[in-house]
């Protein structure tokens, strides 16, 4: 697995205990998965609620979690269109800020969140069964079982977070 990544968060992650070596087809679960799991988590409620020792409140999660899926399959969908290109890298909480994630429309990111899982879905079928290899100029060469850990990885964490956030954790 990449250095970078087990480095940062660790083997497993301090944060939501995620385990690297992470099976493709489980990784594939835990982001099909995650859109229904979080509207469940967040049904009745505004997603204004929050914690303090976390940086954003629930919709906030959201939205960073259907901003990152998307993202990475346009990231994806680059390479396998152009094999020579490269990764460009984003810092989180200035696109967090410029969009506003705090404010935004709980349901709004939540249709967001489906979306963005079907241009994931697009971007894979997309790549097939080929060897497709992303150069991203922090993280490295990623491989795409590498890129859905990338992702599973955040779509466990982030289900935490929510779930810590709403006090089903």
């Amino acid at each position: 697995m990449n250095a970078y990544l087990t480095e940062r968060y660790g083997n497993p992650c301090r944060g939501c205990g995620y385990t690297w070596s992470t099976d493709a087809d489980v990784c594939r679960g835990m982001i099909e998965e995650s859109p229904g799991r979080v509207a469940a988590l967040l049904e009745g409620r505004d997603g204004s609620e929050s914690v303090p020792e976390l940086e954003w409140n629930a919709r906030a999660y959201v939205a960073h979690m259907a901003d990152n899926l998307r993202i990475w399959s346009e990231r994806l969908a680059a390479v396998v269109l152009d094999p020579s290109a490269l990764v460009t890298p984003y810092e989180e909480g200035d696109l967090a800020r410029a969009r506003g994630y705090q404010s935004l429309p709980l349901q709004g990111v939540l249709w967001s969140l489906g979306r963005a899982l079907e241009d994931w879905r697009v971007a894979e079928a997309l790549a097939g069964s080929g060897s497709i290899v992303l150069r991203h100029p922090e993280q490295g060469r990623l491989e795409l079982h590498e890129v859905r850990c990338v992702l599973a990885h955040e779509a466990n964490h982030h289900t935490l977070d929510i779930e810590r956030i709403v006090g089903a954790r």
